[in-house]
């Protein structure tokens, strides 16, 4: 007796193939979507691995502030510590110590720009020449078709003769004497990022 041979007919195995099609788009759907769900995860911990670090520096050039008069380009005097008015205020002006090297004291301003922080050192106390100034990006904290928000910037906190604090948008205060103004309690930076909202940091001035 002649034994049938056993196999697959053509419609099983374009049934089969077409199966095996879906599944592969399907599995290769889901490892897209895990890859891209990973490279987000990656980049928000970079942003704020970066906001960190740039908050540290900041905090540790606030803490070693000094109480020193220094001149500008011009000769004339300025305070240890400046803060202007208006949309000057995103720009922080110091005199720091622990600049090591020879320069034991350094000029120093934080600028928020609109991608993130750029610190800005001069070779010693006096601003000889503006232009001197080695500038230090930080990491980027915004995507590049994005900014900064309008609300970013920098703030003084000072106590008052009552023992209440106030908040002041510039340093040294109006009409006063800006050589013999002593140093502020704290300064406050807050940074409005995209995706993040308002961030807010107090810190000390001159431990």
């Amino acid at each position: 007796m002649k034994r049938s041979q056993g196999g697959f007919t053509l419609l099983e195995l374009l049934v089969a193939m077409a199966v095996f099609a879906m599944m592969s788009v399907m599995a290769y759907s889901g490892l897209r979507a895990v890859l891209t769900a990973d490279e987000v995860t990656q980049r928000h911990a970079q942003r704020l691995a970066d906001l960190q670090v740039t908050l540290s520096v900041l905090e540790r050039d606030l803490a070693q502030v000094v109480e020193l008069a220094v001149r500008d380009e011009f000769g004339d005097r300025m305070p240890s510590l400046r803060l202007r008015a208006g949309g000057d205020a995103k720009l922080l002006e110091l005199v720091r110590a622990g600049a090591g090297g020879d320069q034991r004291l350094r000029r120093t301003a934080w600028l928020i720009t609109e991608q993130g922080l750029q610190r800005q050192l001069w070779p010693g106390v006096d601003i000889a020449d503006s232009e001197s100034a080695r500038v230090q990006p930080f990491g980027t904290l915004v995507e590049a078709d994005e900014a900064m928000g309008l609300e970013s910037g920098f703030a003084v906190i000072v106590r008052l003769e009552d023992g209440s604090l106030d908040r002041l948008d510039s340093w040294p205060p109006v009409n006063t004497d800006a050589l013999s103004a002593t140093l502020p309690l704290a300064v406050e930076v807050t940074l409005e990022l995209p995706g993040y909202g308002e961030i807010r940091r107090l810190m000390a001035v001159g431990l």
